[in-house]
């Protein structure tokens, strides 16, 4: 698993994780929170054998997903019910997203990045965001059963 985290020394109130719901236990990770497939929504970089075997952390990788219709709309969409359910909750509480896609490598990971990145963003940098891949370092999957 690689973590990132945005924010300085203040407190983290969102943890967003990216997965790939193909790996065992995958679904075990899904606790509580917003729940977000991104399988059927946008390209899979997984198909192009330029991008394959690179990770949404990659800059090619990410503006391929990023560049597919509707993404925009998808992360600001996200990001939006991320913020509006951290208002809701009390002060100190952690709010969380899981971004899913079929390997863990791709999707998952782009949009987990650009959403953290939002959010962190309209917070004013004042909370932390912190980012966890669960699935980045497994090895690509083959093509769907």
């Amino acid at each position: 698993m690689q973590i990132t985290r945005l924010g300085g020394p203040g407190p983290v109130a969102a943890v967003i994780r990216s997965i790939g719901v193909r790996h065992d236990g995958a679904h075990q990770l899904v606790t509580d929170g917003l729940y977000l497939d991104l399988r059927e929504v946008l390209r899979n970089p997984a198909d192009d054998t330029r991008l394959r075997y690179l990770t949404g952390l990659d800059d090619e990788v990410s503006a391929h997903v990023l560049a597919t219709p509707g993404a925009p709309e998808l992360i600001d969409r996200t990001a939006a019910q991320l913020l509006a359910l951290a208002a809701a909750v009390p002060r100190g509480q952690v709010v969380r997203l899981t971004a899913a896609c079929q390997g863990g490598r791709h999707r998952s990971v782009a949009v987990s990045e650009a959403v953290a990145r939002r959010v962190w963003t309209a917070w004013n940098r004042e909370f932390g965001v912190q980012v966890e891949h669960h699935h980045i370092d497994r090895p690509v999957l083959p093509g769907s059963p």
